[in-house]
């Protein structure tokens, strides 16, 4: 999502510009012109009224562009598994490349993202993911990690609520 909203110190820098520039402009007006004081004092409101047009401009474009960000817990899911995948260091490149065109092994990690999710029922439960590859495969390499999670956060009741979206 982009960020509409700027750090306070860029209004700050904003408006110290914008001052700086109206008092050089009634410095030329004050000497060139002759012109009176009184007469430039509806000019200095401008810094202001700019800065606060901007920011509030900014502040509601951030508010309706933003306002529905979602957070990614399935992505979340799969990256604390990525994680601990890299910390096994059994893994090359090429490996994760391999699993990551494999449509078996992705569906198995749909499979346990809903066991995570939703906890063990008769369809999807951590026995099935288990047996669903080979021994000694890559794939069988991979979601032993997956299953050591799955089992790291589940209950005994087979849900959590932090695991609820």
């Amino acid at each position: 999502m982009k960020k509409f909203k700027k750090p306070i110190k860029f209004y700050i820098y904003l408006f110290l510009l914008s001052v700086l520039v109206i008092g050089i402009y009634s410095i030329y007006r004050i000497i060139n012109d002759n012109l009176p004081v009184s007469e430039l004092y509806s000019i200095w409101i401008l810094p202001v009224i700019f800065i606060l047009i901007y920011y509030g401009s900014d502040s509601l474009l951030d508010k309706i562009f933003n306002r529905k960000k979602k957070i990614d817990y399935e992505g979340k899911f799969l990256d604390e598994i990525g994680d601990k995948m890299r910390e096994g260091k059994e893994f090359l490149i090429e490996d994760y490349r391999r699993l990551q065109i494999n449509e078996k092994f992705q569906s198995s990690l749909r499979i346990a993202y809903k066991i995570y999710k939703d906890g063990e029922d008769d369809v999807f439960n951590i026995e099935k993911l288990k047996r669903k590859f080979s021994k000694g495969s890559l794939e069988d390499r991979a979601i032993k990690y997956v299953i050591n999670y799955l089992e790291e956060n589940l209950d005994k009741d087979g849900k959590k609520p932090e695991n609820k979206l």
